[in-house]
């Protein structure tokens, strides 16, 4: 009995330490660093169809996020460092702001 406590110990420590390896494996491949993006860089998000990119707006940068495809009835954000917008896509180029808030202050929503 004795036997099997000692070897169902040392199976525990032996799964705990393959799935801290594998954590820290992934750790080391998910966080490499900040990467630093500039106006007209854009990105995708890994196994979403989201996509943004980094815009001129306001005399500063932001984020201009959309969905993929299709616009119409999507919704988007738009955030820079004072300022957040969320809009619906009326069509393809005509948007209308829904949320329209100042970063550490108040907010406005809009129908």
């Amino acid at each position: 009995m004795r036997g099997l406590a000692i070897v169902t110990v040392l199976l525990a420590a032996a799964l705990s330490i393959q799935l801290a390896g594998n954590r820290s494996a992934h750790a080391a491949r998910s966080q490499p660093g900040p990467t630093f993006l500039d106006v007209g860089d854009s990105f995708q998000v890994t196994g979403a169809s989201l996509g943004c990119k980094v815009v001129a707006r306001e005399g500063g940068k932001g984020v201009d996020c959309r969905v993929s495809g299709p616009l119409t009835g999507s919704y988007g954000t738009l955030m820079t460092e004072t300022h957040l917008l969320v809009v619906r896509f009326r069509s393809a180029h005509l948007a209308k702001v829904v949320f329209d808030a100042q970063q550490r202050r108040g907010f406005t929503t809009c129908h």
